[in-house]
């Protein structure tokens, strides 16, 4: 593994994304329209990844040969990924169906005056 000061590669991409993603937050604050709303979603995109990146095992910093052999089930890391994008999702379109479909105001109409 690469190491520069002692820090690993991993951190330098989780700072570049960060980087990256106020970079474009702060490009996008301004813009008109759909492009207005790619500065939060970079923000989010980026929390996603840090939170994948975070969980993924990584490998000692010292290995030792006489450790036990470990086997991983990495298809549950990107099942729970899954599962939480998922939630996310099922969230937001609760939230957006109540208040688009089920909150809409009914505003009474006059009747008519019979003559």
């Amino acid at each position: 593994m690469a190491r520069v000061l002692g820090i690993g590669e991993g951190l330098f991409i989780l700072a570049f994304l960060w980087v990256l993603c106020l970079l474009l937050c702060l490009v996008f604050s301004r813009a008109q329209g759909a492009l207005s709303h790619l500065g939060p979603l970079a923000i989010i995109v980026a929390g996603l990844v840090t939170i994948i990146l975070i969980f993924i095992p990584r490998e000692p910093e010292i290995s030792t040969p006489d450790d036990s052999i470990k086997i991983y089930d990495y298809s549950i890391i990107y099942r729970f990924g899954l599962i939480a994008v998922v939630s996310l999702f099922i969230i937001i379109g609760g939230v957006l169906y109540l208040t688009q479909q089920m909150m809409i105001p009914v505003l009474a109409k006059p009747i008519r005056r019979v003559r």
